[in-house]
């Protein structure tokens, strides 16, 4: 993996989850939010552990945090 890669592979994911927030609301896309910040992290965790490829990991991690607490507070009406 070298770092232009990976940039495009975090920047893709990024970008699906804010598209799938945008096309599906933050209610229906929940799941697959969900999902794809476990698969970011995971990847970022193997690709990135020793943060060569992204020095400003933090910022990623930020990004990951935030989501996950604003997705936490997201309800399903029943």
């Amino acid at each position: 993996m070298n770092k232009e890669i990976y940039q495009a592979m975090i920047q893709g994911l990024k970008a699906t989850i804010i598209e799938k927030e945008v096309v599906f609301g933050e209610v229906e896309a929940k799941n697959d939010v969900l999902e794809l910040l476990d698969l970011l992290e995971e990847l970022d965790q193997f690709w990135n552990s020793e943060e060569d490829l992204n020095p400003q990991a933090g910022d990623l991690h930020a990004f990951i945090e935030a989501t996950r607490k604003r997705y936490s507070e997201v309800r399903r009406d029943g």
